[in-house]
Order: structure tokens, then C-alpha cells, then sequence
């Protein structure tokens, strides 16, 4: 039983393996620059359990998503795209999803549902993914604006990929909603 258990398991890392080869290579034809947020793993998923004198609340929920977390496989990912992208960049995630793109707003209250981003201060009402992918485009132009930053490499911009920010912005998310599809029922 252990044996055909670990032969299991060897076949879905080679399965998420190989998905991140094909995810990292489909980002890198579209995309000169990658931006991602640098998302801490290992303190996202640490242990919810807890000691014997103050023990842990959600357990196994806690457990399921560190799973879900390690089966996606980010920081592979992000090794894959340093190597085949052109420029891969790091911002900070801090609020990327409470943050209000149009006014600057930054209130728990901007998130009340997971899909919909709706704005207290302005009013701003929009898909939730798309506000947050905007926040992280223009942190990552703040970023090389002031010249400092986390960019992991750098390459000249090849020709003819000159294209108007809302195109990228919308092709870069159609692009990552179909990668996360295809990742999560990949059968892993």
C-alpha cells in the first residue's frame, strides 16, 4: 500500500511539475514583464495547531489550505518565470485587494464579498481580481519609477510589444483566470 501511495504522490508532483512549465512558458509569450506579488509561503503556511496550553482554533481547515497553498506551487512558479520571462518583479502585497485603484482608499469595507470590489470612498464597483491586478501594475510602475525595487531580471523590450496598459492589464488577467483553471482541475 505505501508503495503504490508514494507512486501516487511522485505522479502528481511530476503533474504540478509540468504545469508550471506550461503556465510559466504561456505568461512568457504573452508578457515582456511579469509582475507578482511577493507572497511569503512559508509564513502563510505555517501550523494552526498551536500547544498544549493555548491550542489552536480551525485546525483542519487551516491544514486544508496550507495543502491547497503547497499544491499550487508558487514559488516553483516564480523560479520557472525568473528563467524564461524577461523581467520578473516582486511588489509588496500588503492591501493590493482593499485598495481602491481609482482614490488610493484602503478599507476592509472596499472587500465585502470575494468577487466584488465595491469602494466607500468613491464608489468604485468592479471585479475584485481586476482592481487588485491593477494596484499591483501600478506598484510595479512606482517601483521602477524610483528606481529601486525587487526586479529579479531584466531584458531590452522587443519590438512590437508596445501595447496600451488596460490591454495588457485585461489580457494578462484572461490569461491567468485560464492558467488557474486549468491548474486547478488538473487533477491534482
Amino acid at each position: 500500500m505505501t508503495g503504490q501511495r508514494q507512486k501516487c504522490h511522485r505522479k502528481k508532483k511530476r503533474i504540478r511539475s509540468n504545469d508550471t512549465h506550461h503556465i510559466s512558458r504561456a505568461l512568457a509569450d504573452k508578457a515582456h514583464t511579469i509582475v507578482l506579488e511577493d507572497l511569503n509561503t512559508a509564513g502563510m503556511t505555517k501550523s494552526a495547531r498551536g500547544t498544549v496550553e493555548a491550542p489552536g482554533r480551525n485546525v483542519k481547515a487551516k491544514a486544508a489550505l496550507n495543502r491547497v497553498i503547497l499544491a499550487t506551487n508558487w514559488h516553483q512558479l516564480y523560479l520557472r518565470l525568473l528563467y524564461k520571462c524577461a523581467q520578473v518583479m516582486t511588489v509588496d502585497p500588503k492591501h493590493t485587494s482593499q485598495t481602491c485603484h481609482q482614490c488610493g482608499c484602503v478599507d476592509k469595507q472596499n472587500r465585502k464579498s470575494q468577487a466584488v470590489f465595491h469602494c466607500i470612498s468613491c464608489g468604485l464597483c468592479m471585479n475584485a481580481d481586476w482592481n487588485a491586478a491593477i494596484n499591483i501594475l501600478v506598484r510595479s510602475e512606482r517601483t521602477v519609477a524610483r528606481g529601486t525595487g525587487a526586479t529579479a531580471r531584466r531584458a531590452a523590450l522587443p519590438l512590437g510589444t508596445v501595447t496600451t496598459r488596460e490591454q495588457d492589464i485585461r489580457r494578462t488577467l484572461m490569461l491567468c483566470t485560464k492558467v488557474y483553471k486549468s491548474h486547478n482541475t488538473s487533477g491534482t
